[in-house]
């Protein structure tokens, strides 16, 4: 009896000292890992912060006026599911794809750019001792991580994309087929508005006098007389520099997919209403418009080309490439084949560092620095 009565509540003190260490010293500098990578807590907090701010994007959608300090983000749903749920959730999927990405990475034998990160970690450095990424410290994201998850990671992603569908990839995709979804899907434009209102010193809009309105209309009329007669865009340019007396033409000269622009809905019709290589004028709500439609053709011959297409990289609303071509047509079927990718992953969860550094932490950290922001811009 005496040795029961000793051996027990040792046996009980050694138990509850375990526990004590177990929850104590439980290794939270993790979340998720496999054998080929592991993703840090700071990881981990990134991902929740930026899908929170992806959420509240989709809040804001329907209520541009939500905000994390005037209203409680944890009252309301996104695609139907709790905030915090969905949070949680698509932060899941973003520590996933990360972890999927460098395992692909490893399959492919595509190495990381040493000298990008370093670079690149100076660069940020610098932003942190400035105080810029303050929201990160608070939430608890060093600079290493930071660089890790804002800059390799999307590195390697691109180039396992580029492996995949790129030239020689497994699933490469010719070029006559990215100039064929090129011409079926984008526009070439110009064009140039010119308000027929003025405003006056005092806030009040007026219509322009008599006089200037039959220069614009006068003017606009040649310029797309001389489009239609084979001069350029740029010959136009240099025209209406003389005309107007002025060194900046507010033109818009893009190759994209016009749904996807911010052309008004009214130019937009214009322009799909023009045969190529020709030009309009037509005035739209108090604006008067030279519209321009150029030959995807001609550019779709360019797109494939080893050379930067220079009237591309200087368009003033987007500019096109092969490559951005390629993720249009492909983003979708990649998102899949890492769905796919992603479920042969063996992952190790830490759920003792899911729980430290929750959603509904990252979202307090996240309304107390916003509070900050706006106390400190107050005083």
């Amino acid at each position: 009896m005496k040795i029961k009565n000793i051996i027990k509540p040792v046996a009980l003190l050694g138990a509850a000292a375990m526990l004590i260490s177990a929850s104590g010293c439980a290794d939270t500098s993790w979340s998720y890992k496999t054998s080929n990578k592991t993703l840090t807590n700071g990881g981990w907090i990134y991902y929740t912060y930026d899908a929170m701010n992806e959420g509240i994007s989709k809040i804001q959608a329907d209520d541009e006026n939500f905000n994390l300090i005037k209203n409680d983000l944890s009252s309301k749903k996104i695609e139907d599911k709790n905030a915090a749920d969905w949070i949680n959730a698509k932060a899941k999927e973003h520590s996933l794809d990360y972890l999927t990405i460098f395992k692909l990475a490893k399959d492919f034998d595509i190495s990381v750019d040493e000298e990008n990160r370093k670079q690149m970690k100076k660069n940020y450095k610098s932003y942190f001792d400035a105080g810029y990424m303050d929201i990160y410290k608070d939430l608890g994201v060093g600079l290493d991580t930071f660089v890790d998850v804002f800059v390799v990671y999307p590195d390697l992603e691109e180039k396992v994309f580029q492996h995949v569908y790129g030239k020689d990839g497994s699933k490469a995709v010719k070029d006559e087929d990215i100039q064929k979804y090129f011409t079926d899907n984008y526009t070439s434009y110009y064009y140039i508005p010119y308000s027929l209102k003025k405003t006056d010193s005092d806030g009040n809009e007026t219509d322009v006098d008599d006089e200037t309105k039959d220069k614009v209309t006068g003017k606009f009329a040649d310029y797309a007389n001389e489009l239609n007669k084979g001069k350029t865009t740029d010959d136009i340019e240099k025209s209406y520099k003389k005309d107007f007396e002025t060194e900046t033409v507010p033109s818009v000269k893009a190759t994209d997919k016009l749904e996807d622009s911010t052309v008004p809905e009214d130019v937009q019709k214009v322009i799909k209403e023009l045969d190529e290589k020709k030009a309009t004028v037509k005035t739209i709500d108090n604006t008067h418009y030279l519209i321009y439609k150029g030959s995807i053709s001609d550019k779709a011959k360019e797109l494939t080309k080893e050379s930067t297409d220079s009237e591309n990289a200087s368009a003033s609303t987007s500019s096109v490439s092969k490559d951005s071509v390629l993720h249009k047509m492909k983003d979708d079927d990649f998102k899949s084949y890492l769905e796919e990718e992603r479920k042969k992953l063996k992952v190790d969860t830490n759920d003792a560092c899911l729980s430290k550094y929750s959603v509904d932490r990252t979202i307090k950290i996240a309304t107390d620095s916003q509070k900050k922001e706006q106390e400190s811009s107050a005083n």
